[in-house]
């Protein structure tokens, strides 16, 4: 039967704990202090991001609000736009009707100046047929002549006596 051994060779233990020591030295020096390093300017590299991110937020949220105060701006000058526009075609439409009834008061009356002079003139006219007739009838109830002169202040006389009692009635 062979020996089965329970305790490792010492020789060969101290060698794998002498280059496991080495071993952990080496990579120590080589690798851990630059992943260390590598891993911290990492570290820094996402806390300035974050912080840039968290800035550019704060900077959005102020622009965000500048905006709305802006937006409301400019809906309520666009609602005093809208009312002064209103007014001012409220004050065109009064301004219109008020010319449109002067206007036409002007028609009236220059209509109704145009009727009295037609109603003065009618009135002539009517006096002038009047003088003829009664000329006539004069002359045939007269069957003479009388001069022309005498005759129409005659007549005239009578018209103005009877057209003033007339007229005027």
């Amino acid at each position: 039967m062979p020996t089965v051994h329970v305790l490792p060779d010492p020789v060969n233990f101290l060698l794998q704990i002498l280059a496991t020591i080495v071993l952990f030295g080496v990579l120590r020096y080589k690798l851990y202090e630059p992943v260390t390093k590598m891993l911290e300017g990492r570290k820094d590299a996402i806390a300035k991001d974050i912080k840039l991110a968290e800035d550019q937020k704060t900077e959005a949220q102020k622009l965000r609000k500048s905006y709305e105060v802006k937006i409301s701006e400019a809906k309520n000058e666009a609602k005093d736009i809208i009312e002064a526009s209103r007014k001012r075609g409220d004050q065109l439409r009064e301004e219109i009707v008020t010319n449109a009834k002067k206007d036409a008061n002007d028609i009236l009356e220059k209509a109704n100046k145009e009727i009295d002079r037609q109603k003065e003139k009618a009135a002539e006219e009517l006096k002038t047929e009047i003088v003829s007739i009664a000329m006539m009838a004069a002359s045939k109830v007269v069957e003479e002549k009388l001069d022309e002169k005498t005759h129409k202040n005659m007549i005239n006389k009578f018209i103005n006596e009877v057209g003033e009692s007339k007229w005027h009635n």
